[in-house]
C-alpha cells in the first residue's frame, strides 16, 4: 500500500458507496488530489449490507434530480471505467391502496415528466398486465417508473473508487480517522498512520458518521442525527412459476414497492427478496 499522503485538498472519511462517490465526483470536477480514508476495506461498513434498490421516486423535486442522475451515472459507469457491473433495470409499480396516496403519485409523475423520465400512472389491470402474479382488489391504482431497478452496491463502489483512482484520486484502506483538530484555516486529520492537513473534510462515516461528526463540535460542528437499526431481508427459496416466467420473458419482473403496508418485493433470481 502507498505511504500515506500528508497534505490533500480534500479528506473523505468513509470508504462506502459515499464516499467512493464524492471521491469520483470530485475528480471529475476537476480535485484530483483528494485522499479517501477507510478504516477497514472498501464496502466494510453498511454498504456491504445494503439492498442496492435504485429508485427516481421522491416527493421531493432535488432528490429526484439526484436520483435521476445517478440512474443515467449507473447505466454507462461499468463501460466508462471498465468495471462490470451487476445493474438491472427492472421498472417498478409504486402501489397506492388510498386516493390521497394517488394524489401523492400523480405529483410525483408530474414533476417526473418535467425532468424528462417516462414515469406513468396506471389502472390496477394495467398493471398486472406487467406482473401477472399481482392481487389488485385493493389498489386505487399504480405509478410505474421505468428506470426504478437494483444494483450491487460493493461493486458500484469498487467501479466508482477505480474511476476515481483512474483520475488520480488516492485512497488509503485499513487507515482509520481518529479526530480532527484546525490549525488555522486548515483541518488535521488524525489516523494511526499519521497525519493529513487539508483544506475541506467529508464525513461519509456512515453509521459511525455521528461519531465522527463529534470531532467537529468544537469548532462549531453540529451533532449528525444518525442512530444505528437493524433491518431485516427475507430471502425465499426458488419458485417454479417466477423461473418459467423469467425465461419467457427474457427478463426480471418488476420491483413492487408498497408504502402504505410498507414493503418491497424484489425478484432475486427466480425468487424473492421482501424487505419490509
Amino acid at each position: 500500500m502507498a505511504e500515506l499522503p500528508t497534505t490533500a485538498r480534500v479528506v473523505i472519511i468513509g470508504g462506502g458507496a459515499v464516499g467512493a462517490s464524492a471521491l469520483f465526483h470530485l475528480a471529475k470536477a476537476g480535485w484530483t488530489d483528494c485522499l479517501l480514508l477507510e478504516k477497514n476495506e472498501l464496502t466494510a461498513g453498511s454498504t456491504w449490507h445494503a439492498a442496492g434498490n435504485v429508485p427516481t421516486f421522491s416527493s421531493s423535486w432535488s432528490i429526484m434530480n439526484l436520483q435521476r442522475y445517478s440512474t443515467e451515472l449507473y447505466r454507462g459507469l461499468a463501460d466508462a471505467v471498465e468495471y462490470p457491473m451487476n445493474y438491472h433495470v427492472t421498472g417498478a409499480l409504486r402501489l397506492a391502496h388510498t386516493k390521497e396516496r394517488m394524489q401523492e403519485f400523480e405529483r410525483a409523475a408530474s414533476m417526473g415528466r418535467y425532468q424528462g423520465m417516462d414515469i406513468d400512472i396506471l389502472t390496477p389491470s394495467e398493471a398486472q398486465a406487467r406482473y401477472p402474479f399481482m392481487e389488485t382488489h385493493d389498489l386505487a391504482g399504480v405509478l410505474y417508473d421505468p428506470n426504478d431497478g437494483d444494483i450491487d452496491p460493493a461493486q458500484l463502489t469498487q467501479a466508482l473508487a477505480k474511476g476515481a483512482r483512474d483520475m488520480g484520486q488516492t485512497i488509503q484502506r485499513f487507515t482509520p480517522a481518529t479526530g480532527v483538530r484546525r490549525e488555522g484555516d486548515d483541518w488535521i486529520v488524525e489516523t494511526e498512520k499519521g497525519e493529513i492537513r487539508c483544506e475541506y473534510v467529508v464525513n461519509a462515516a456512515g453509521y459511525y458518521a455521528q461519531r465522527v461528526g463529534e470531532w467537529f463540535k468544537p469548532f462549531g460542528g453540529r451533532t449528525v442525527p444518525m442512530m444505528v437499526m437493524s433491518h431485516q431481508y427475507l430471502l425465499s427459496e426458488e419458485v417454479p412459476e417466477i423461473e418459467a416466467w423469467t425465461k419467457e420473458a427474457g427478463g426480471k419482473l418488476p420491483l413492487l414497492r408498497d408504502v402504505d403496508i410498507s414493503y418491497y418485493l424484489r425478484q432475486e433470481k427466480h425468487g424473492f427478496n421482501l424487505g419490509p
